[in-house]
């Protein structure tokens, strides 16, 4: 069901991307872990001592940190623009520059082409993300060793991260393969997962909005249920089945879909 000829074209062809969106996510989750200090917390909430603030940077930690901010912005926005760049070139920019054309008039299946592209981007992702998690284990040895840090829960973090991750791509690749226009695979596949991060996001800021968690799958990756140990499980599995259902969806559509030949 995977083409070899066509897998290594793509690895070719979007290598560079890939590894400049990985470098980026990974150095800067090390930057973050090495520059956090928990002394430099103490200090600042003895000078706000009897204040809100002072409670809440008490309770501050490396993984409430990082929950707070790369698992919440930096973590979540890059890896969405890497998506929504692959996701596209993958199949909808290929059937709007004609390309697909010359795929289609060789013996390979609609269904190993699709099936091809959409293991590059899941094995894309996977990578991505083992690196990044690698990177983070060794810098947290390397800067935080003096740190009590539960290696399990960042494990989890990144483990969540990539369930997220991947319901999106599925939504991505979802429209790539529906759309035979860019311009229309752009409007979808980037339109819902920049609204979600946004919806997510405005959520955190504001309790008032709140309202906005039911319209976004952001939330389900709970980053303060995985630290403290409460019931994460199901909703991480509703996003590995978001992700399982809109990639079917996708070879489905791709393949029984009218192309400009």
């Amino acid at each position: 069901m995977i083409n070899g000829t066509i897998f290594k074209q793509t690895l070719r062809s979007n290598v560079k991307l890939w590894l400049m969106f990985t470098i980026v996510l990974s150095i800067l989750q090390v930057v973050m872990i090495a520059v956090f200090d928990a002394s430099t917390l103490e200090n600042v909430g003895g000078l706000v001592e009897g204040t809100p603030l002072a409670g809440l940077l008490a309770q501050t930690t490396l993984l409430s940190m990082l929950a707070s901010t790369f698992y919440s912005i930096h973590g979540v926005i890059f890896p969405i623009i890497f998506i929504i760049m692959t996701a596209n070139s993958l199949i909808a920019s290929q059937v709007d520059r004609g390309s697909m054309a010359y795929l289609l008039s060789t013996p390979t299946k609609r269904s190993t082409i699709i099936m091809t592209q959409a293991i590059y981007l899941i094995m894309a992702l996977i990578v991505m993300f083992l690196i990044e998690t690698v990177a983070g284990i060794v810098s947290i040895q390397v800067f935080q060793s003096d740190t009590d840090i539960v290696v399990s829960d960042f494990v989890m973090l990144n483990l969540g991260l990539l369930l997220l991750m991947f319901a999106i791509s599925g939504i991505s690749f979802f429209f790539s393969s529906y759309c035979n226009l860019t311009k229309n695979s752009l409007a979808f596949g980037a339109g819902i997962p920049i609204a979600f991060f946004l919806f997510h996001l405005l959520s955190t800021v504001d309790q008032s909005l709140d309202v906005l968690n039911y319209f976004t799958i952001n939330a389900l990756f709970d980053t303060t249920a995985i630290l403290e140990g409460e019931n994460y499980w199901w909703k991480l599995s509703v996003l590995l089945g978001i992700g399982i259902v809109l990639y079917i969806a996708s070879l489905e559509v791709f393949k029984r879909k009218d192309l400009p030949l």
